[in-house]
């Protein structure tokens, strides 16, 4: 570490320089309050960070760092310095809560509390918020207090990934929502409008991720297009704005399926990359259930060229309902935030995750379906040795009795189960690469899946699974 200066201004406003590796760091503070300073660190010219202290607390924008020492690979992070939470330290991987109108489906954020007391990061759909849209432009909190969840850090994305996005309605500058009162177009000062109203602590720029493995080339091409209009766009905006400064975001790499145009939108963002503190890896489906049964091998080579060509600093983040066997061949290939989407769309079908987490487990079925007759008199907990409100207190015959009857209490106590199991699930993935051990944690969750995945086989049968006994209208 270099010293080589310091300056004082007219406002008695000291600011002390070091040279630290490639770094050039300035604190700036005024004597009359040691205790209050802040923090610029620069790198080739561009600030990457901006740290307030207060009393020895640190405010400053959201950031993350990777623990792991591998540059490729599974990895382990945290997401640090969260504004107003300067305590709290998010772990990765992670996996985001799914929301749809500001809440976990089916259970509330008082109920969520019997599930975890962690900090937890909210997945804000934009579409699933556009009725509020107007009314946050008045409102000067954030939206994890519109929501009431103010203790909630939140991610705002575009597209509900739980629910199958419409294809086609393109317009040029212009991305289509679908809510549940039509079409509604954004270009990227419409979105940037709503971010800056919304204040989420973390957000993916605007993209056109509307392609996958049946996608031609001409929509592949136009996705990309876009895509890059809108991150040149949406970056200009993020620059000239106060209240935009201070929140982490995730720029995303469209492309479908063509390795080229990967290339081709990995090349122009590597222009802007110091800007961004995450990546998106986007268009690789049009969301919804049947994104549960994407072969990893398709995805593959799509998710390594992009995390080989950008910087290992940056966190990668997909979305969508990826099975479980998914999600660790993912977190081997060094991608590392997710989100419950999976949960919902279980939980709509009425099934409960019973796959095996530890050993001790002693859990047979990769997952169970409530509604079936077998359940009627099993007064078993759904996995024995479960610590969640479901498991502890009810019985698999009392929620298939609560289905059976249409009683909102079924999708409320399969809701719990289920994201408390992926919690959990989560959590073991971060012990075994700790541990060095998610090879054989894969070997275990995959021989699961295998079986799983014998008896569903048949088309007829995805497709009943797909379309579920939806509890979702109940």
């Amino acid at each position: 570490m270099l010293f080589y200066g310091s300056t004082v201004d007219s406002c008695l406003t000291y600011s002390v320089f070091w040279r630290l590796g490639d770094a050039d760091v300035f604190i700036v503070f005024n004597p009359k309050h040691k205790l209050n300073y802040c923090v610029h660190i620069y790198k080739g010219g561009l600030l990457t960070h901006r740290l307030h202290v207060c009393k020895g607390k640190i405010f400053g924008t959201m950031k993350f760092f990777v623990r792991s020492s591998q540059r490729r690979g599974p990895r382990l992070g945290a997401l640090r310095y969260i504004e107003n939470s300067s305590d709290i330290e998010i772990e990765t991987p992670v996996v985001l809560l799914h929301t749809q109108g500001g809440h976990i489906p089916h259970i509330t954020h008082e109920v969520f509390k019997l599930v975890s007391k962690e900090p937890q990061i909210l997945q804000i759909p934009l579409v699933s918020m556009q009725n509020f849209k107007d009314t946050m432009t008045f409102y000067n909190g954030t939206i994890s207090e519109f929501i009431g969840s103010k203790n909630s850090l939140t991610c705002l994305t575009l597209h509900d990934p739980s629910n199958l996005t419409k294809q086609g309605h393109h317009i040029k500058d212009k991305i289509p929502i679908w809510t549940k009162r039509g079409k509604v177009l954004y270009d990227a000062d419409m979105y940037m409008d709503v971010v800056e109203s919304f204040k989420p602590n973390m957000y993916y720029l605007l993209s056109d991720g509307d392609t996958n493995n049946t996608s031609s080339q001409k929509r592949i091409s136009k996705a990309v297009e876009q895509t890059i209009v809108f991150n040149r766009q949406c970056l200009e905006r993020h620059r000239k704005s106060e209240v935009l400064k201070k929140m982490f975001v995730m720029a995303p790499i469209a492309g479908g399926y063509c390795l080229k145009s990967r290339e081709h939108c990995i090349r122009s963002l590597l222009e802007n990359v110091n800007e961004v503190q995450g990546i998106l890896i986007d268009g690789l489906h049009n969301n919804g259930p049947e994104v549960e049964f994407l072969p990893y091998e398709e995805i593959k080579s799509i998710v390594e060229l992009i995390i080989e060509k950008l910087p290992p600093e940056k966190l990668y983040s997909v979305q969508g309902c990826w099975n479980p066997l998914n999600v660790i061949k993912l977190v081997q290939c060094g991608v590392d935030m997710f989100d419950t989407s999976y949960c919902r769309i279980m939980t709509e079908r009425s099934a409960a995750m019973t796959f095996q987490i530890e050993t001790s487990d002693g859990a047979n079925d990769y997952e169970i379906n409530l509604r079936h007759q077998s359940f009627a008199e099993d007064f078993t907990a759904i996995i024995d040795s479960c610590e969640c409100l479901a498991c502890r207190k009810y019985t698999r015959a009392y929620i298939h009795h609560l289905l059976t009857v249409q009683e909102l209490l079924a999708p409320v106590l399969i809701m719990i189960h289920n994201i408390h199991h992926y919690l959990k699930f989560f959590k073991k993935i971060r012990q075994c690469i700790a541990n060095d051990t998610l090879d054989d944690f894969e070997k275990n969750i995959a021989r699961q899946y295998q079986n799983y995945q014998r008896r569903v086989t048949s088309s007829e049968e995805k497709t009943k699974i797909l379309s579920g006994n939806s509890i979702g209208d109940i």
